[in-house]
């Protein structure tokens, strides 16, 4: 078996991931780079300084589709498919909230056996970032692109912006505030999942 992050408590993790063109390099609600490769000052509570806006044009430039914005509906199927893919993969999900431009995961992922890593290395092992959330989370999400597609609900473009973040739960008080946190976003209208309530939305 692989080890997991040891900062993970219980190997949890709460991932986060955006659709597609919807937050890009220099994004004036701010960006981080993977493992702060290049420091980029601000968030989305104190902005970036200009100097990004160039740059933020470029990248919006560069896009072949219009960005991904969520129906209601895409967001419930969308939903339904992570959480059933989750499942099946042995993975145990708390709390997942899909709302019109990005996804919120609770999620605790068991180390990956020798043999999936071993198949699997290029692309695990490649970047140094853990590779448990990023498998499971992974299949998730390409699943529920194919569950789209079948109700003829994916648009042109891809759907999922690539390397959505999974950062390790800390600790029980942790994992209670993301839970918390993921779970409010009923209240932005997001198609959300709770371990303990099931779908949190009223089916058309």
């Amino acid at each position: 078996m692989s080890r997991i992050n040891p900062n993970a408590w219980h190997n949890y993790y709460h991932c986060v991931g955006s659709t597609y063109g919807t937050w890009l390099r220099g994004d004036p609600r701010g960006v981080r780079t993977f493992k702060h490769i290049e420091h980029v000052a601000g968030d989305y509570k104190q902005p970036p300084p200009d100097i990004y806006q160039p740059l933020f044009a470029y990248h919006k430039k560069k896009l072949k589709y219009p960005p991904v914005k969520l129906s209601p509906q895409q967001q419930r199927v969308l939903c339904m498919a992570m959480i059933e893919s989750l499942q099946q993969d042995q993975a145990l999900p708390i709390v997942l909230a899909v709302a019109v431009n990005h996804f919120h995961l609770l999620a605790r992922f068991e180390p990956l056996s020798s043999a999936i890593l071993k198949k699997h290395q290029s692309q695990l092992l490649a970047d140094g970032r853990d590779p448990s959330p990023r498998y499971y989370l992974g299949r998730a999400r390409q699943i529920a692109v194919h569950a789209l597609a079948k109700e003829n609900l994916k648009p042109l473009s891809r759907v999922w912006a690539n390397k959505p973040t999974c950062k390790p739960v800390h600790s029980r008080a942790h994992q209670l505030a993301v839970a918390r946190y993921i779970q409010s976003h009923t209240r932005e209208g997001a198609a959300v999942w709770h371990i303990n309530h099931g779908f949190m939305f009223e089916m058309p």
